[in-house]
């Protein structure tokens, strides 16, 4: 799904982190210091804290950070410990080849946790020669320096050309290098792409191999062609984009033109030199109905273009017979 390449954002949250720390381990009252520089309309210190107030501006390196209202605080030792900004805070940093954003009603950074949080319509954006490739957005987003994860609350979601998600949490957790080590979608989790989609009660991405795993309650929509549509319902879905096979598990159901197929586990497996999926392949008692036929057996293959399906190991067929509305009552005229 390439999530990998939709949060290249993160070097850039590492980035404004980098820089806001700097900016506020300046002592109070200093505006300029090395390559910080703090503009503001006015500024006022109290003893504990220092505002500054009316187009406040900071300016680091390529990092631009603004806000009608900053305040910093101090601790009893008179260092800062904590710096808010309020009334609508906005982050900028730009690069030779892109440009990314932060944006909020309020931006909090505490020193001692080394956190910074992002508060009321919170969203953040990467974008290339002007184009935006990725947004974030949510209630809030909780950017943790020490151990390098991102955590998005509140309606989240993450649009990337055509592939949207919505969550009631996203945890996104990076390495050292800044590279990213998982996406974890919590809650009321949706993949969406194209015509296809996916939803779960948690869906995990693991851009090492490249795999996506759904979990809870776990329901997906695959379009064939323009069309045809095969839907599954499962208690797991583990896809590999590499191999581009699926593993479903646990009450799985499909769904598939005229057959619905059910069993343990099942696995869809692509057409030679294709990513497009062609054979179902059911492992345990399994059972596919098509019309009026049953069929058990341990193991059923679907195959959707050409459509046919092949059943092996103690297979068993049943035929059920539906009578019309009206051959019940000519049955009853002629009885009478």
């Amino acid at each position: 799904m390439k999530i990998q390449d939709k949060l290249k954002q993160n070097s850039f949250v590492k980035g404004v982190i980098i820089a806001l720390i700097a900016v506020f381990i300046v002592p109070a009252g200093v505006l300029y210091a090395e390559n910080i520089l703090i503009q503001a309309d006015k500024q006022t210190y109290d003893g504990e804290k220092t505002v500054f107030e009316g187009n406040v501006k900071v300016d680091y390196e390529d990092i631009k950070v603004k806000s009608p209202k900053a305040i910093v605080r101090s601790d009893k030792e008179g260092k800062p410990s904590a710096a808010t900004f309020v009334d609508g805070a906005y982050a900028e940093k730009i690069s030779e080849f892109s440009r990314s954003e932060v944006k909020a009603n309020i931006i909090n950074l505490s020193l001692l946790k080394n956190r910074i949080r992002a508060e009321g319509n919170a969203e953040s954006a990467v974008f290339e020669n002007r184009k935006p490739i990725v947004h974030i957005k949510a209630g809030s987003q909780v950017f943790d320096i020490k151990t390098n994860v991102i955590v998005a609350s509140e309606d989240v979601r993450i649009n990337y050309e055509k592939i949207n998600t919505l969550s009631d949490k996203a945890k996104i957790s990076i390495d050292a290098q800044g590279e990213l080590k998982k996406v974890e979608f919590l809650g009321n989790a949706s993949i969406t792409q194209d015509k296809s989609i996916i939803k779960a009660d948690n869906i995990l991405y693991k851009p090492e191999t490249d795999e996506m795993v759904a979990s809870g309650n776990t329901n997906s929509v695959t379009v064939i062609d323009s069309e045809t549509e095969v839907k599954i319902w499962s208690d797991f879905q583990q896809y590999d984009n590499v191999s581009k096979t699926m593993i479903t598990s646990g009450n799985v159901r499909i769904k598939y033109k005229e057959y619905i197929a059910t069993g343990p586990k099942a696995t869809f497996i692509p057409e030679e030199n294709s990513s497009r999926p062609n054979k179902i392949m059911f492992i345990g008692r399994s059972r596919i109905q098509e019309g009026q036929r049953y069929i058990e057996a341990d193991r059923i293959q679907i195959t959707l273009e050409p459509k046919n399906f092949q059943a092996e190991g103690n297979v068993k067929t049943r035929f059920t017979q539906v009578q019309s509305y009206k051959d019940m009552n000519n049955n009853k005229e002629n009885k009478l």
